[in-house]
């Protein structure tokens, strides 16, 4: 059964465009992070819920810088150590964006690094059991369902890390793309929510530079690929 806030939410926000990326719709809040007086709005970065404890100072490492290389307002992830790079690394998430498994979208970035390797994704979530639906979902209320393939800046396309390089490079991915089975169609097609998860992580100590974080909607979905039960 369809949310109808859902549609509505998604509808009216294609009448706008992002701030920061041209005429395109982005559905990711404050994705140039460039929200005045809050640069950080949208993006998750304290971890407090059971089981974060390992992200506890992860707050204090992530920020916006006013310039980096040309471009302004841009996300700084700062892994510190080697050791925190090869285990849990530093990494923020949007808040969640609703999310439609019959609309197609393109979801995109830049970023560069100094030394840590990056994981740039799409999560899929849906309600937790017991939890009414409404408009403003807490994390804790959300149960992941979905992991998308993450975004590659080099030539390869497959392995664990992104491979962004010290210049600034973009990449952009379609979705939902091939969904090879019954299986992960029917799990797609449980997706309410989507959030875009950044991780510095792997490599050494460094920093990761984020930018133009856009999730915008394309279309109807071609075929039955991402209808609901």
């Amino acid at each position: 059964m369809r949310v109808a806030w859902l549609r509505r939410w998604l509808i009216g926000l294609t009448a706008f465009a992002a701030h920061g990326v041209g005429a395109r719709t982005n559905l990711v809040v404050n994705g140039g992070f460039d929200a005045p007086g809050e640069p950080l709005k949208g993006w998750r970065t304290h971890y407090d819920l059971p089981g974060e404890s390992w992200y506890a100072e992860n707050r204090d490492l992530v920020s916006v810088i006013a310039e980096e290389s040309g471009r302004r307002n841009v996300l700084r992830l700062h892994v510190k150590t080697r050791d925190l790079a090869i285990n849990q690394g530093v990494k923020a998430d949007s808040e969640p964006i609703p999310f439609d498994p019959n609309l197609r979208y393109r979801f995109s970035a830049s970023a560069r690094s100094t030394g840590p390797d990056c994981r740039i994704l799409l999560e899929g979530y849906r309600w937790k059991p017991g939890i009414r639906p409404h408009e403003r979902p807490e994390f804790h209320e959300l149960r992941k369902c979905y992991k998308f393939t993450q975004l590659y800046f080099g030539s390869q396309k497959a392995g664990d890390m992104g491979g962004v390089g010290r210049a600034w490079s973009s990449a952009s991915m379609e979705i939902p793309g091939e969904l090879k089975s019954d299986v992960q169609r029917d799990i797609y097609s449980t997706i309410r929510f989507v959030i875009v998860h950044v991780v510095a992580i792997g490599g050494r100590e460094g920093d990761l530079y984020v930018d133009d974080v856009v999730l915008e909607p394309l279309g109807p979905v071609r075929g039955s690929a991402g209808k609901r039960p």
